[in-house]
């Protein structure tokens, strides 16, 4: 369902917004049905967000991996600490380079794809085949970042999970459905994407989104997709983060059009949360410098909990 809470100020439905191409919102006989589906768009956040497989309410833990053998289990002696519905000592992970092996403990009974596992070579998630672990309640699993390779732990039982509730929207504005003008490069430009740990990474930028509102001119550097899918992701951050929105900013997905296209409609009621805005141990992408917008965009996903420490500056 759409919310909004009573004390956050909402966008007066006579707030006006100019574009380059004047405003797209939606005629009076369509919005009743742009409503339903905005409510649509927002349930199935939701949903995502009670599925355990995907939800990252479930994250209860993220370890990053030295070289050589770390031991875990629920037990504080271990090298990696897992939740304590674990057994004390579940196993060892031997890392050499870049290739992952688990040996489990018999009394751990850890499974995969169903069944037992004394031993095994663990693909991560930049593999094909991505080796899912699960142990009573608890889900693990290999991911490989710039920063290195980690184990991140699920559980079904979390108590962010099992807690869920909505995840608060602005009151939905049709004017922050807009046209925007679309400024292509001759060659992709290449943006520095900061990170939550303190990393960048680089991703490629086929053309500068323009808009307006009140007359100013603002700009989005959308990025494509690192797995070439054809969708482009804009990472924004503007003057409601960390106050009414979450602090490390919000993302756009947007339909990558084709190329030398003038102009596409974004919209911001679509402004969703990253991972981080639900769980320490996700590793977020930053807002770049360049989408730093100085204006309050009070459309899309609010704050969800105590996420409110702005992450730049």
């Amino acid at each position: 369902m759409l919310q909004n809470n009573d004390f956050l100020i909402v966008v007066s439905s006579l707030f006006y917004i100019s574009f380059v191409f004047g405003c797209s919102h939606p005629e009076t006989g369509t919005q009743e049905s742009y409503l339903q589906q905005l409510e649509a768009w927002q349930e199935s956040r939701n949903e995502e967000m009670r599925d355990t497989s995907r939800s990252w309410l479930s994250l209860v833990g993220l370890h990053w991996l030295e070289e050589g053998e770390s031991t875990f289990g629920a037990d504080s002696s271990n090298t990696l600490q897992f939740p304590g519905s674990s057994p004390p000592f579940a196993g060892t992970f031997i890392l050499t380079d870049t290739v992952l092996r688990l040996v489990a403990a018999p009394e751990a009974q850890i499974l995969h794809a169903g069944a037992p596992v004394s031993e095994l070579e663990m693909q991560h998630d930049m593999d094909d085949q991505t080796t899912y672990l699960q142990m009573g309640s608890v889900n693990f699993y290999a991911i490989k970042r710039p920063e290195g390779i980690a184990i991140r732990i699920k559980d079904s039982q979390s108590p962010a999970l099992v807690a869920f509730e909505d995840i608060p929207n602005f009151a939905v504005d049709p004017n922050w459905q807009m046209e925007v003008r679309l400024d292509w490069f001759d060659t992709p430009l290449l943006i520095g994407i900061p990170t939550v740990l303190g990393s960048e990474r680089i991703q490629k930028c086929p053309a500068l989104l323009v808009f307006e509102v009140n007359g100013q001119r603002y700009e989005l550097s959308p990025y494509e997709s690192f797995y070439g899918d054809p969708v482009w992701t804009v990472i924004f951050g503007d003057l409601t983060n960390g106050e009414t929105s979450y602090g490390g900013g919000r993302f756009l997905s947007i339909d990558a059009p084709e190329p030398g296209t003038n102009s596409i409609t974004i919209d911001f009621n679509k402004a969703y949360n990253p991972p981080c805005a639900f769980s320490a141990f996700a590793t977020c992408p930053l807002p770049p410098p360049e989408n730093r917008l100085t204006l309050a965009i009070a459309a899309g996903e609010m704050v969800y909990g105590d996420h409110h420490k702005k992450h730049f500056e």
